[in-house]
């Protein structure tokens, strides 16, 4: 079989399988199987990675106490975004390989803020006596083993359980 035919076969499946994907899940969302939106409110992370779309629709957890707070997102294909808050003052804080973490996992590979990579975490609510947490983030976070670079931005809406 002629190589570019075989290679335009497969490129026409691929295009197909998205198709079906993407009518599977917009038939899961009018059934209510799937949410329309990403997450509720205070219950939502949702986030950019390399121009992607991800939310956390499958679980997201968030503690808080004595001033910090650590939340994690979930998505429906295992891929997870981890954020930790050091600080839980309303304003912009760095985030770098010391303090602010993020981690971002996909596929077995684990991308973390490196030593030359930086972004930043923008506390735009936090009510301490209701634990409700609002913040956007940005980051260029990095898989060690193969030194691959991803871009992730996002936002969080949570209200955090207290650590005891």
């Amino acid at each position: 079989m002629n190589p570019i035919r075989t290679i335009a076969a497969l490129f026409a499946l691929s295009i197909l399988a998205q198709g079906c994907v993407k009518e599977t899940q917009e038939m899961a969302q009018e059934v209510g199987l799937l949410p329309s939106s990403c997450g509720t409110d205070g219950a939502r992370l949702q986030a950019t990675v390399d121009g992607s779309s991800y939310c956390a629709t499958a679980q997201v957890i968030a503690t808080g106490g004595n001033g910090s707070a650590m939340v994690s997102g979930l998505d429906l294909t295992g891929s997870a975004i981890v954020l930790q808050f050091d600080d839980l003052t309303v304003g912009t804080h760095a985030i770098t390989a010391a303090e602010n973490g993020v981690m971002y996992m996909s596929m077995g590979s684990t991308y973390v803020v490196g030593p030359d990579q930086t972004g930043s975490l923008t506390i735009t609510e936090h009510n301490p006596d209701t634990h409700l947490l609002k913040a956007t983030f940005q980051a260029t976070v990095m898989n060690t083993a193969s030194g691959l670079l991803k871009n992730l931005s996002g936002s969080v809406d949570v209200i955090y359980t207290l650590e005891e």
